[in-house]
């Protein structure tokens, strides 16, 4: 493996991104997202979820349920990525050293994330003080923001130029919830809550019809009911 000079990143690496012309990005990032409507949804409800959790004035067990639903949607994410996605971008990449870099940079900030949001978790059942949790909070959502940005601004566009078509197609659906109708019915909706009507219109067209059917006169209903705001 050849050694890195100082100062010299390695591909992939956040830092480096940062460093990219501004122009660069906005070019990549439009195009992956446009193609990727139920890993935005559920990324931009991630974000949601840990910037309204920070700014939390709702009591604390209405805090900590909120808090349980996003620990669970990340868990899912994760392990629907690490099923569906993960394993075969990197058998496609294998001899690119560039991205499998990229890949290592991915895995190496999923590790980073685990460790904060366990001891988010601990706080919570601790019923810890309310600034001690809003420190925990702000480190997670900044943690979390730099590995969806990252992943968002090199890895999709990339995986979309290696990927089949379906291939593609078994991501999304596993970020939806795969074959679970249970787990569609916790997920869809929960990422739908806020997301622009551009986004929901193409994750909803790419259910089948009972599924939609599903959604709006029961999955997002109770959601509704469920989900009080912070």
């Amino acid at each position: 493996m050849r050694s890195m000079s100082p100062g010299e990143r390695r591909p992939g690496h956040p830092e480096a991104i940062a460093e990219q012309p501004t122009a660069a990005l906005q070019t990549i990032q439009p195009a992956a997202r446009a193609s990727w409507a139920p890993m935005t949804a559920v990324h931009d409800a991630l974000r949601r979820d840990l910037d309204q959790l920070t700014h939390s004035t709702a009591s604390r067990a209405v805090t900590r349920a909120r808090w349980i639903v996003f620990r669970d949607q990340l868990a899912f994410h994760f392990a629907a990525e690490h099923a569906a996605m993960w394993p075969a971008v990197r058998a496609r990449l294998t001899g690119d050293p560039h991205g499998q870099a990229l890949l290592e940079a991915m895995e190496d900030e999923r590790r980073l994330i685990g460790p904060l949001q366990a001891v988010t978790d601990d706080a919570f059942i601790m019923d810890a003080d309310p600034g001690r949790l809003r420190q925990l909070l702000t480190r997670l959502r900044t943690r979390l923001a730099s590995h969806l940005a990252h992943e968002e601004a090199e890895a999709l566009p990339l995986i979309t130029q290696t990927l089949s078509h379906g291939q593609l197609s078994a991501i999304t659906r596993a970020i939806r919830g795969g074959h679970s109708l249970r787990r569609a019915a916790a997920t869809v909706p929960w990422a739908l809550a806020s997301a622009s009507p551009g986004v929901s219109t193409q994750v909803l067209g790419e259910l089948p019809a009972p599924a939609r059917l599903l959604y709006h006169r029961i999955w997002l209903p109770r959601y509704r009911r469920n989900t009080p705001p912070l």
